[in-house]
């Protein structure tokens, strides 16, 4: 394959990049797979985005859970095992409905926003093309020729050798 814009030989085809100029191949490896033109998008399937998935769970298991927590302390005033019941049972479902709650935050502060489809939108499969990274370059240590060793190349006298040749002299 060559580089559309510097018309560089690329040594393998699954360059992402041109080693060149730094062209992103990975839209020329689709067009040349699909004979020369873009994938039919799919916009049938509506897909939220992982974080949008993860949030929505999130809030469903936070309002169900304290739901029936609340419902569970209407019968604190029962007798007998079910008061007790009531308890574990309104205690349990506030703590799910924390950790529906921290589930949420760390789905709205820390998840990225991406697709789970990039056919769905395609600038957003421009951009998941443009952002890889190229491949690691595989260069194995042994390959590489071993540095000589300069100081055993010629031999020469070391400087203390004239100095104490100085101090036996007188």
């Amino acid at each position: 394959m060559f580089c559309p814009k510097c018309s560089q030989s690329q040594p393998s085809e699954e360059m992402r990049f041109c080693s060149r100029c730094g062209f992103p191949l990975g839209t020329v490896s689709l067009l040349l797979g699909n004979e020369g033109t873009l994938p039919e998008l799919d916009n049938s399937t509506n897909r939220l985005s992982i974080r949008s998935r993860m949030a929505t769970e999130s809030l469903i298991l936070l309002v169900l859970s304290w739901a029936i927590g609340l419902v569970c302390t209407f019968w604190f005033n029962a007798h007998g095992i079910y008061e007790g019941i009531a308890k574990i049972g309104a205690f349990t479902f506030f703590m799910l409905g924390f950790i529906g709650l921290f589930r949420f935050l760390y789905a709205f502060l820390f998840v990225k926003i991406t697709q789970t489809t990039l056919s769905k939108d395609p600038s957003a499969l421009k951009e998941a093309i443009r952002s890889q990274l190229p491949p690691p370059q595989m260069t194995p240590i042994s390959d590489w020729p071993l540095r000589p060793n300069t100081r055993e190349m010629v031999s020469q006298p070391s400087v203390t050798e004239h100095t104490t040749r100085l101090l036996d002299d007188e």
